[in-house]
C-alpha cells in the first residue's frame, strides 16, 4: 500500500476522472476480470460511480452502482490500484455504494464476481446467477466468457420488506 486507506478519500467521480476512470477500468480489467466500458458509456453512467483518490488527488480505486430497476441494483466496475490493494479502500468505495443504495431505498444489490471472500466480508451471500435475468440479457450476451462463465452471483439484502415474493418465497 502506498500511503494507507486513511489518506484515501472516497468522492463522487467528475467529467475530469474520465479519461483517468476509463483506462484505470481498461488497464485493471486486462485480465478479463472487468467489462471494458467505453468513454461514452462511462459518461453515461458517470453518476454511478464512487472513486478513491488518494492525497495527491490519483485515482487509486472506483466501483459503480448501476439501477436495474427500482429494487435492484448492481455493484460493478468495482477495481483497486495493486498498490492499494489490502489497504481497505476497496471495501470503502462498495460501502459508500450501499449507502447510496440505502438512501435511495433499493432493496437488493447483486455483483457478479470471483472474488467470493471480498463481497462475503460486506454481506454478500452467492445466489443462482438466474435469479438476474435483466443482467444476463443486457451485459453478458456482451461478455467474451459468456458460454464459460467463471463468476458467482451474489446478492445483498439491504431492505427487506421491499422484496417481491419471488425473493421471499412467498
Amino acid at each position: 500500500m502506498v500511503n494507507g486507506s486513511g489518506a484515501a478519500r472516497i468522492r463522487s467521480a467528475r467529467v475530469k476522472d474520465l479519461v483517468t476512470l476509463q483506462t484505470f477500468i481498461t488497464d485493471l480489467g486486462s485480465d478479463g476480470s472487468l467489462l471494458p466500458r467505453s468513454s461514452s458509456n462511462l459518461l453515461h453512467y458517470l453518476r454511478d460511480f464512487r472513486v478513491a483518490v488518494d492525497g495527491n488527488g490519483r485515482l487509486i480505486a472506483c466501483g459503480a452502482l448501476q439501477f436495474v430497476n427500482d429494487g435492484l441494483a448492481e455493484i460493478r466496475s468495482v477495481a483497486v490500484d495493486p498498490a492499494w490493494r489490502g489497504s481497505g479502500v476497496g471495501s470503502r468505495i462498495v460501502r459508500a455504494l450501499l449507502s447510496d443504495a440505502r438512501r435511495i431505498g433499493i432493496a437488493r444489490v447483486f455483483c457478479l464476481t470471483r472474488r467470493l471472500a471480498f463481497f462475503g466480508r460486506l454481506g454478500f451471500v452467492p445466489v443462482p446467477m438466474e435469479r438476474f435475468p435483466e443482467k444476463v440479457w443486457n451485459d453478458c450476451r456482451l461478455c467474451s466468457r459468456r458460454d464459460s462463465c467463471d463468476e458467482t452471483a451474489m446478492e445483498l439484502v439491504l431492505i427487506p420488506s421491499r422484496l417481491p415474493a419471488i425473493c421471499t418465497g412467498l
